[in-house]
């Protein structure tokens, strides 16, 4: 037995020797195999990034089947990329470390570009069918309702995307090609999934309410930005327009001198909007857009409209005039009774500021109706894609120009959930970070084309609960002549009607928080300045007024303090205005 004993070690050693050159070699086997998957998929991922400029010039270029044939092409990449980050072998690597994380953010890269790819695949045939126009009608809608089912799958699909890779931290990842592609892809999706989302959200309700079963009557607010109110300005000309089948007719038009002023509002008006705006937002027709839920703005010109002896609209749609702007630069210029014409170029003069400056309150009702009218004619012959309308509109959506209600429940629960439903909406589907800054004109007249703001945000680690606190500040100036009194007339001036001087512009800035979070101080010109405050459509907000005589600069600050400890990116939303805001963000801010 003594004699055998080192036969048998021999005989381990060389089974263990063996075996370990055995398992050295399936793993060789192993990491070259997974080196074959890295390189596949990155090869795939490459294609993709490489085709960006190729797809973007074909979107920019209107050329729709550069486009298709390039995610064609695309898909076989992306497909070969998704098949490589799905080897078992690729879950056992992501366990690995140092770079076990790149690997796991490369595979959620690839499956997100996939699913992406594939649902834009099918989407562009509904892209292609809204290319078509049809004469006589603004919008081909049964190419809307066609459109809709593929669009919705892409807008899911990036949505999806967008929520996996948010949850990748790029700046851990130790690849420096991984992580900027992380990075880059992040930017592109969360830019392109408001869009496609928007778009789904339009291509379902846009059909009923252009009357694809059955007539339909929709009420145009127009909101002058010249007289700033939350929503963008007053609501002071009134369009009912029916709408069949995609064909769009001009009924009738109001002034909003025409309705009367009432003691008590006609329509239910939440007491924390009194309390911000006070009573006049219900007993005015011009306020319907002080509120930031549209849902009442909606409902209170829709009151107004009927005890005018209107209809009851189905649906209410607000614009302002930099909407008309972006329409007439599709169309081109308009052609007005007295023989001018109205282009993008002239528009904000020729309407907002001329009529102010020249005419009488009588002629001024004549001559913005008698444009309103050439405008929607232009329009309702047609000739314009539908493609071509969400291009030019684009811009307008973005800054909260066009709010839309509708008195069918089910569109406007899908409504409900969209920037299109209004400020309140907008500010809800912002993220979590967001503000927003509203603009309500305190003068009573249209200065608002002299009106200067920049905003600026910045964050603060001052408490010792580790909570933030969050400063919005407004730079607020008045670009209105020295001689302002008496050279500008009475209708743009409001001639000291309302409380404001002659020349002056007189505005009340609130500023809406997150929900939850808790207002701080106001300071005017780094003075402690009164402000009143309440929960108004779930947001905390606080108002202040800045009066700005000619050349004047004033800077209005609000503080916030965050409802949890944490870090905190804050967002800025703003009243559509006629003079856009410059936004910064990252402002310094010192403890109070």
């Amino acid at each position: 037995m003594t004699a055998n004993a080192p036969a048998r070690r021999a005989g381990s050693v060389r089974v263990w020797v063996w075996g370990s050159v055995l398992m050295l070699c399936l793993l060789l086997v192993a990491l070259g195999w997974l080196a074959t998957r890295v390189v596949t998929a990155a090869l795939g991922l490459s294609q993709v990034a490489a085709a960006v400029p190729a797809l973007s010039a074909a979107a920019q270029a209107d050329d729709l089947a550069g486009l298709g044939d390039a995610l064609d092409a695309l898909q076989t990449d992306t497909q070969r990329a998704a098949e490589a980050v799905g080897d078992p072998l690729w879950g056992v690597a992501e366990t690995m470390p140092l770079i076990g994380a790149d690997l796991a953010a490369v595979a959620t890269v690839a499956h997100s570009a996939d699913a992406v790819v594939s649902q834009a695949v099918t989407a562009m045939d509904a892209a292609s069918s809204l290319a078509a126009s049809g004469e006589g009608a603004l919008v081909d809608v049964s190419a809307l309702v066609a459109a809709h089912p593929p669009i919705a799958r892409a807008a899911d699909a990036l949505t999806t995307a967008r929520g996996a890779l948010a949850a990748i931290d790029a700046t851990a990842l130790v690849l420096p090609p991984v992580a900027r592609g992380v990075a880059e892809l992040q930017e592109t999706v969360s830019v392109t999934e408001p869009v496609i989302a928007g778009l789904a959200d339009a291509t379902a309700v846009l059909p009923g309410i252009l009357g694809v079963d059955a007539p339909r009557t929709v009420l145009v607010v127009i909101q002058n930005n010249a007289e700033l109110r939350s929503g963008g300005g007053i609501t002071g000309s009134f369009a009912l327009l029916t709408a069949d089948g995609g064909r769009v007719s001009l009924v009738e038009q109001a002034d909003s001198s025409e309705f009367a002023h009432v003691a008590a509002a006609g329509v239910e008006v939440p007491a924390e909007t009194t309390t911000l705006y006070g009573d006049v937002v219900g007993r005015f027709v011009q306020n319907a857009s002080m509120t930031t839920d549209f849902t009442l703005t909606a409902t209170l010109a829709s009151h107004w409209w009927q005890e005018r002896g209107g209809v009851a609209p189905d649906a209410v749609l607000s614009i302002d005039p930099i909407v008309v702007r972006a329409l007439l630069a599709l169309t081109g210029p308009v052609a007005l009774a007295d023989g001018s014409s109205l282009t993008a170029d002239n528009l904000v003069q020729r309407l907002l500021v001329d009529p102010y400056l020249t005419l009488e309150p009588s002629a001024q009702t004549v001559f913005l109706q008698s444009a309103t009218q050439a405008i929607f004619q232009r329009l309702s012959e047609g000739g314009v894609d539908a493609m071509a309308w969400t291009r030019a509109l684009a811009v307008p959506l973005a800054e909260g120009r066009v709010s839309l209600w509708s008195a069918d429940p089910q569109e406007q629960s899908v409504l409900a959930g969209t920037a299109l439903a209004g400020p309140a909406a907008r500010h809800r589907t912002a993220g979590d970070d967001a503000f927003a800054v509203y603009l309500n004109d305190a003068t009573g007249g249209k200065m608002g084309s002299f009106l200067h703001v920049d905003i600026a945000t910045g964050t603060a680690h001052c408490r010792t609960d580790g909570r933030a606190e969050v400063d919005v500040t407004l730079t607020m100036s008045s670009s209105a002549p020295a001689d302002a009194f008496p050279a500008l007339p009475l209708s743009m001036t409001g001639g000291g009607l309302w409380g404001t001087a002659w020349g002056d512009i007189g505005t009340n800035v609130s500023v809406a928080a997150p929900a939850g979070w808790f207002v701080g101080a106001v300071r005017k010109n780094d003075v402690a300045e009164p402000a009143v405050d309440a929960v108004d459509v779930g947001f905390p907000t606080v108002v202040a007024q800045v009066n700005l005589s000619p050349g004047e600069v004033n800077t209005l600050s609000f503080r916030f303090i965050a409802p949890q400890p944490g870090e905190v990116v804050p967002t800025v939303l703003h009243t559509p205005m006629l003079n856009e805001p410059i936004v910064t963000a990252g402002a310094v801010v010192d403890c109070r």
